[in-house]
């Protein structure tokens, strides 16, 4: 867990752990198969956070969340097994319904408090996290944290094991969740694997970086101690002040990205990754991992660079879901890779429906997400908020850039004060 969860340390306390599995056994020996680019994710978590206000959260019980729980987990009933190794070493799923854990706390800050604070990571520490291993057998693929704020007021932070899927299918399992407790009857498609792509090049993909083997313990090997800020900014505030062609996720990137290349006194460019939504998985609705990671590589210094010309090739990134499908392939899934932070990283959340996840009829407050294990490049995620025009921008750095990252992100407009006296 986080420095903030620790007891004593935080307005977060008093945490309970139990187990939620589904309501109907699964056959017997099923299992599940990840892709290529499944397991290429395999060392990354997603730590997501609803929170709902005490007028709409004050009656739920314990019962009232885990209950619909058992309907979601009868639609997708993998995501509660545990993983296994192929006698090549080749990591499955054996769907054997061990569900996931569930974790009760309390808060002594009411919701209007805890969303008081500018700098959302703070959230982070509504979300119990433990990762796979080191022994598979044992370990839970997602955790749920329900906290009871001061005022009635209610938090679910979940931490979910990317392998399992993108930030949509989290979204997807949420919103399920919510439908299911609204009385409607749920379902979820099949996730349907394989990626097609007639032009690839056959080269290696440059979004993605073999590390050295993590045996079953899945935690992302770091040199540097990671810090995460986050800030709102509006879509107008973005175009007015950056009038150039492309999407507010776009010119956000390009800003950053020149902000970040100069601090790091980058005389040549570096390639970067680029996360966006497939839109066919938004539609699809299943639970997989469809998202579009793409490379951008460019023949100029970026800290000296034209905005609209980085905006512009951010817009033609090169899609490498098939090539990373393909090398995780190569050895039969056993090596171990990062995508996150293998390159300086940019993921576009905008598009991802956090906002249709009603309870009572009303909608979150707040909703928070971001990547647990990052490579030392970095990660930059960009989130809608309840207010359609406006986003969060959450970013992710080595401890020692972060001060001066927030001082060029100042310096160019993007954020007008600087918190905590950075």
């Amino acid at each position: 867990m986080g420095r903030l969860q620790e007891e004593g340390s935080s307005p977060v306390h008093g945490f309970e752990l139990s187990t939620v599995t589904a309501s109907r056994p699964t056959e017997t020996s099923t299992t599940h198969e990840p892709t290529g680019l499944d397991l290429a994710m395999k060392l990354h978590y997603l730590k997501a956070v609803y929170i709902y206000s005490a007028e709409t959260a004050r009656d739920l019980t314990v019962m009232h969340v885990k209950g619909p729980l058992f309907a979601v987990f009868e639609q997708i009933h993998w995501i509660i097994g545990r993983f296994r190794r192929h006698d090549s070493g080749r990591p499955y799923i054996k769907c054997n319904d061990c569900g996931m854990r569930f974790v009760e706390s309390q808060c002594d800050l009411t919701v209007e408090e805890w969303l008081r604070v500018p700098d959302r990571s703070v959230d982070e520490s509504l979300v119990y996290h433990q990762p796979v291993g080191p022994v598979l057998a044992f370990s839970p693929l997602i955790y749920i944290q329900m906290t009871r704020l001061k005022c009635g007021g209610l938090a679910l932070g979940l931490s979910w094991a990317h392998v399992m899927g993108d930030p949509f299918s989290l979204s997807h399992f949420f919103n399920l969740w919510t439908r299911a407790f609204s009385g409607e009857k749920i379902y979820c498609p099949k996730t349907s694997n394989g990626f097609q792509n007639p032009n690839s090049t056959g080269k290696e993909p440059d979004s993605i970086k073999r590390v050295d083997p993590v045996g079953d313990h899945w935690v992302v090997p770091s040199n540097n101690k990671m810090e995460t800020y986050s800030f709102n900014i509006t879509v107008h505030e973005v175009r007015s002040h950056f009038p150039v062609n492309g999407d507010e996720f776009e010119i956000l990137s390009a800003i950053i990205w020149k902000c970040i290349a100069k601090v790091r006194g980058e005389s040549e460019s570096q390639p970067v990754t680029i996360i966006r939504s497939d839109p066919n998985g938004l539609k699809s609705r299943s639970v997989s991992n469809s998202q579009v990671i793409s490379s951008v590589h460019v023949d100029f210094s970026v800290a000296d660079a034209d905005l609209k010309e980085i905006v512009k090739w951010i817009g033609e990134a090169t899609d490498e879901n098939f090539g990373i499908d393909e090398i995780v392939e190569s050895d039969d899934g056993v090596s171990d890779f990062i995508v996150y932070g293998a390159k300086l990283t940019f993921v576009d959340m905008s598009e991802v429906d956090f906002y249709e996840a009603k309870v009572n009829e009303k909608l979150p407050k707040s909703v928070y997400c971001n990547v647990q294990g990052i490579g030392d490049e970095g990660v930059v995620v960009v989130l809608p908020t309840a207010r359609e025009e406006e986003r969060v921008v959450t970013v992710t750095l080595p401890e020692e850039e972060m001060e001066k990252v927030k001082w060029e992100l100042k310096k160019c407009g993007l954020i007008t004060e600087l918190i905590n006296g950075a």
